[in-house]
């Protein structure tokens, strides 16, 4: 069951800034959604827990559904960063979330992004996370409806989404 969809005033964009880059450019990789169970389950069980992020008490929020093309802007973006060196939300190419997002096919009216480094599993980074207000209020934000994730060389990806 998808949860009840927000009127679209009622929806803020998530992003560092906004792109205005046309929707040419190279595919992005295949994703493989299936790999990804252990990171579904963990971000459910937090969302269904709640979670104080930075002193704010947030409540439990409904579960994401995983999808593939938010899987593979993620996995592209987690591809370039760690083949660029780079840990940024914007890409080596200049671009944000938001395009990289459009270019995976997904036609959003909310996205957001949480990145990270140098862990080495799922509950490690799901833990980090957690533990930076601004990354756990993206977990936790009732807003989201699905989630798509990837990891490339120890540089994490999480991209959350609402499809319009």
């Amino acid at each position: 069951m998808r949860p009840l969809r927000l009127p679209l005033a009622a929806l803020l964009v998530v992003l560092g800034g906004c792109d205005s880059v046309g929707l040419g450019g190279p595919a992005l990789p295949q994703a493989d959604a299936e790999g990804w169970d252990e990171m579904l389950v963990a971000v459910n069980d937090l969302r269904a827990q709640g979670a104080t992020c930075g002193g704010e008490r947030m409540a439990p929020a409904p579960p994401l559904v995983w999808d593939a093309r938010l899987e593979a802007a993620a996995l592209g973006h987690s591809r370039d960063m760690a083949d660029t060196e780079r840990f940024s939300h914007r890409g080596s190419d200049g671009l944000g979330t938001g395009e990289r997002v459009r270019r995976a096919g997904y036609d959003w009216r909310v996205v957001g992004e949480n990145i990270a480094r140098y862990q080495r599993t799922v509950p490690e980074v799901i833990e980090d996370w957690a533990e930076s207000p601004d990354h756990c209020r993206q977990l936790l934000s009732p807003r989201f409806f699905e989630i798509g994730a990837a990891e490339v060389d120890g540089y994490w990806t999480q991209v959350f989404g609402v499809p319009r």
